[in-house]
């Protein structure tokens, strides 16, 4: 029963918030005083490594502290901190700038702004002495209920890969190492400690891989392993996703650290595994290390190894030199919520405003009610901050101009009588923390008293506003129909009540699109169609039991059989029609587009450019959006895939060009064959709109393979 599963997760939750409490730390303004004797290597990394005793190396194969990676006194190695994040630094008593959720920077497909973004934290990271941060996350929304896709960028590879790389370059102006995250094919929250993602390998190469692959090309020095098998092995000592791929393939040679408890043995992890397993020494314990060694399981290099992938991650990222945290730099800064703002406003999808009843009258008499109006709704698990200062509702910034609707209102003949003379009512609905988190997966519809509430509201009133908030598409069609404007938004923090005061009385105008796809039921999508059924039911045993032990509980396969048919990509190649698609999101103004000229470049790249104007009297941004339709493919496809986008600002009547360049690249798929990806040459579409399903302009090119 729901109500029972509510009480458990609220359980969970509580425990998860007093295990992962704000600490206080002191900041240490002096630069490490590395005891290095003269040397002619050039590489700091290098001398350090070679000073370490064995057991000091052990030492650095493992945290302390919950968050920490501990120092070597004897050298001048100090101490360096970790802190989760993407949304903004958690568990720190400080007041911290909290950022919207991950798929909320998706949804403004504003590259600039997330980089931004990073650059805020980067510089909070800075002043609170934090050297490592566990971001940004880039598993794919697979399955719409993932517990977690409210911290990845939404369905698409390239998108979250732009994303990704755009919130890491920010976040690296700083001395600070992301860690990109779960690798890998985490796609699900369910028995996450004992599940098996079975997956091919092309499948893998064009959907699951290529955001980890941008995040790195963007100068990440980190990554994090998921609590997920894959395909038979744990992430966490994967020899093919490890060695083979990332350190093989992609010549990464920086930092890979464990999530938090997911080693599952000694010998595994120190072949073919991760340097540094969190929060502290389990498999990796001295003990256990010195056993493999004595065995002869690995010799004295491959702890070498790890230890330097950690220190030359140390070393690239300026955290040898600099002054561990900077008194210049505060968190909590005035343009860092400024930009925590931008974000929110600019997150906030309209699905449909049918009138138009947006932007509302300020001289109308509101009804406000939803659960979600009376709280600033956050996900759950080690991405929730604890705010020393709760911030205010919606309800409450709207008390003034408004009625506030109890829980349960449509029983009371009262309430139901103002809802009915109302001008408008707003209906703020969708999860919280105790739904939405890791651990364990989310529903996918409302809760029955919000059903109630919505259909109650849509017959006394035909002007209702609904505002959802979840970390993704859910199951809007038992009133889709009946309600005059619906947006989405995720979770917003402190910036919500603003935000969303702006959008509705049109101070801004809506500008944020879908990253993922909403479909009219949850069977439409394949990857649903072998998923677990019971997927939103609550067990302790499957949060916690067995965790980094393989003795205890069996390990279930999670099939990909929908192969690459995910999101977008199935809707659009093999049906049925979603109810909203990816990309999409309406704005107060209208946008034309025109003039498309694509030109063959020397290099067999292609230039491709187009007017879009604003033509409606609105000041507003719209998303240009590039799909690539091959039009005689050699091997099975998706009908299109986003290549290119960009968000452009418009004043009333303004008109402007946009410009994309299109390599190669973006024509490539993963052969089997030459393994390796490769661009079939041939006939493709390249198509610009507003959506994945309202495209604007389109034409047909020849992509020939150009010799070097």
């Amino acid at each position: 029963m729901r109500w029972f599963a509510k009480l458990g997760k609220r359980v969970v939750q509580l425990r998860m918030q007093r295990t992962l409490k704000s600490r206080d730390i002191q900041q240490d303004y002096e630069p490490m005083d590395l005891q290095l004797p003269p040397s002619e290597e050039p590489s700091k990394a290098k001398q350090l490594l070679a000073l370490l005793t064995l057991e000091e190396k052990i030492t650095l194969l493992s945290g302390q502290d919950e968050f920490c990676i501990p120092g070597i006194a004897r050298v001048g190695l100090k101490p360096i901190w970790t802190s989760d994040a993407t949304l903004g630094l958690r568990g720190w008593n400080a007041p911290v700038t909290d950022f919207p959720a991950a798929v909320a920077m998706a949804a403004t497909w504003n590259t600039p702004l997330i980089t931004e973004v990073g650059e805020r934290i980067g510089a909070e990271c800075r002043a609170l002495g934090i050297g490592v941060l566990l971001a940004p996350g880039v598993n794919l929304a697979r399955v719409p209920v993932c517990g977690r896709n409210f911290e990845y960028f939404g369905e698409d590879p390239f998108l979250t890969g732009q994303m990704a790389g755009a919130y890491i370059l920010g976040v690296k102006r700083h001395p600070v190492i992301t860690t990109v995250k779960h690798f890998a094919c985490n796609n699900s929250e369910y028995d996450r400690h004992k599940s098996n993602s079975v997956v091919d390998e092309r499948t893998l190469r064009e959907l699951y891989l290529p955001a980890f692959k941008q995040a790195l090309d963007a100068g990440s020095l980190g990554v994090m392993t998921s609590y997920n098998q894959v395909n038979g092995t744990y992430a966490s000592e994967h020899a093919y996703l490890l060695e083979g791929i990332l350190r093989g393939e992609w010549q990464f040679d920086g930092l890979v650290v464990s999530d938090w408890n997911s080693l599952y043995s000694t010998d595994g992890v120190l072949t073919s595994g991760v340097d540094l397993e969190m929060p502290g020494g389990k498999y990796l314990q001295k003990e256990r290390v010195m056993d493999a060694i004595g065995r002869g399981v690995v010799k004295e290099d491959a702890i070498d190894k790890k230890v330097l992938h950690l220190l030359s991650a140390y070393e690239k990222a300026g955290l040898f030199t600099c002054p561990l945290a900077d008194p210049a730099l505060q968190v909590g800064d005035a343009n860092h919520r400024k930009t925590a703002l931008q974000v929110a406003r600019e997150s906030v999808v309209l699905l449909k405003n049918e009138g138009p009843v947006l932007p509302l009258n300020p001289s109308w008499k509101l009804c406000i009610g939803g659960d979600n109006a009376f709280r600033v709704a956050q996900g759950g698990g080690s991405s929730m901050i604890q705010l020393l200062e709760p911030p205010k509702p919606f309800a409450s910034s709207m008390e003034s101009h408004a009625t506030c609707l109890p829980r349960h209102w449509y029983r009371n003949p009262s309430y139901r009588k103002k809802v009915a003379a109302s001008d408008a009512i707003v209906l703020v609905v969708g999860f919280n923390h105790i739904e939405e988190s890791e651990a364990y997966d989310r529903p996918w519809e409302l809760d029955r008293a919000t059903l109630r509430s919505i259909e109650h509201a849509s017959k006394l009133n035909k002007r209702t506003i609904l505002i959802v908030q979840s970390g993704g598409a859910l199951h809007l069609t038992p009133f889709n129909d009946k309600i005059s404007a619906i947006l989405w938004t995720s979770y917003l923090g402190s910036s919500t009540a603003e935000a969303l005061r702006d959008i509705l009385f049109g101070t801004v105008s809506p500008s944020g699109k879908l990253p993922f796809s909403i479909a009219f039921s949850l069977s439409d999508y394949r990857s649903m169609r072998n998923y677990p059924s019971d997927y939103a039911s609550f067990s302790l045993t499957r949060i916690h039991k067995g965790q980094g032990d393989l003795k205890v509980r069996q390990v279930s396969s999670i099939d990909y059989t929908e192969n690459l048919m995910v999101g977008y990509r199935q809707f659009d190649s093999e049906g049925p029609s979603p109810l909203y698609c990816f990309g999409h999101g309406l704005s107060y103004a209208a946008f034309s587009y025109e003039d498309l000229k694509i030109t063959e470049q020397a290099n067999g790249c292609f230039s491709v450019i187009f007017s879009l104007a604003n033509v409606s009297a609105v000041s507003a941004a719209e998303v240009a959006q590039l799909y690539i339709h091959p039009l005689v493919p050699k091997v099975y496809r998706a009908k299109q895939e986003l290549k290119g986008f960009k968000k452009v600002f418009l004043k009333a009547g303004e008109k402007t060009k946009v410009a994309f360049s299109v390599s190669s690249e973006a024509f490539s798929r993963w052969d089997v064959d030459s393994w390796q990806l490769f661009s079939d040459e041939g006939q493709y579409e390249i198509r610009i709109g507003s959506s994945s399903r309202d495209i604007r302009l389109h034409q047909a090119v020849e992509y020939k393979e150009r010799k070097p």
